[in-house]
């Protein structure tokens, strides 16, 4: 796609070729978000939601552009949140607590300009296109999956034009369906809602992504089909690696159970 930028293109090509695994980071900084580009993942996953940083602060994170893409949860399906994201150079958003058709289509207003939509023209980014009519179509437009509601219009929001994907969060899930938020791993109930999620993106031609929390459960995800997996968080990431150099080391291992956090 002519004038995209170039992390947003090779996100796309990864999912369309198979499945990408990223990082979650709550609690971003320039040298963090510089750190995490060095690495490996498929892309960081900045949050806005229940992590430290706020739409108002990625202006900053984001100023400079990146080899992997970063997509950002914002903290709600407001235009004015999701515009601010964009134009500060987000390659994707993820839009938490989305339960109906009406709300799927009003996100896609949001990242798209007049007359499809409602977003207004702004981009701050150096390395940001001006072209509007690559604007609003080149970020990756994720509505997450994680009430019963939300399940019951499942197919219903998979069909709105301008939806890439899904993606879960698995704790809500578990709570709105009476199994409480300790879904890392799911447990049977609610493993078996995220298999249809999977199923219903794929047969929609779109793709579906999960908080895994851990890497240990990122293949049982890629089995059900998910294509997007978040891996961890930054904490979960260096304790884990802390950990192995340890163990490198010759000390053995403490007993702890692995927690997985957002």
């Amino acid at each position: 796609m002519n004038g995209q930028p170039p992390a947003q293109r090779d996100l796309r090509v990864r999912i369309e070729a198979g499945a990408v695994l990223g990082v979650w980071v709550s609690k971003p900084t320039d040298s963090i978000l510089e750190l995490m580009d060095g690495s490996d993942a498929d892309y960081l996953g900045i949050d806005c939601q229940h992590g430290y940083a706020s739409e108002a602060d990625l202006p900053r994170l984001l100023v400079r552009a990146f080899t992997t893409p970063r997509l950002v949860r914002v903290a709600d399906s407001r235009h004015s949140s999701i515009g601010r994201a964009l134009d500060a150079g987000a390659d994707g958003i993820i839009v938490p607590m989305v339960d109906t058709v009406r709300q799927a289509e009003a996100i896609v207003r949001a990242v798209r300009y007049p007359p499809r939509g409602i977003r207004s023209y702004g981009p701050i980014a150096p390395y940001l296109s001006r072209d509007h009519t690559v604007l609003e179509i080149a970020p990756l437009v994720l509505a997450m999956i994680e009430t019963a509601e939300g399940l019951h219009n499942l197919e219903e929001i998979l069909a709105v034009d301008g939806i890439d994907g899904v993606y879960v969060g698995p704790a809500d899930l578990g709570i709105t369906l009476g199994d409480g938020p300790a879904q890392f791993p799911p447990t049977s109930i609610v493993r078996e809602h995220m298999k249809r999620v999977a199923a219903s993106a794929a047969e929609a031609g779109k793709f579906a992504g999960v908080h895994a929390g851990l890497g240990s459960f990122a293949q049982d995800y890629l089995s059900m089909g998910y294509r997007m997996i978040t891996l961890g968080n930054e904490q979960s990431v260096v304790v884990q690696g802390m950990s192995a150099e340890l163990r490198a080391a010759g000390r053995e291992a403490a007993v702890t159970s692995a927690k997985a956090g957002y």
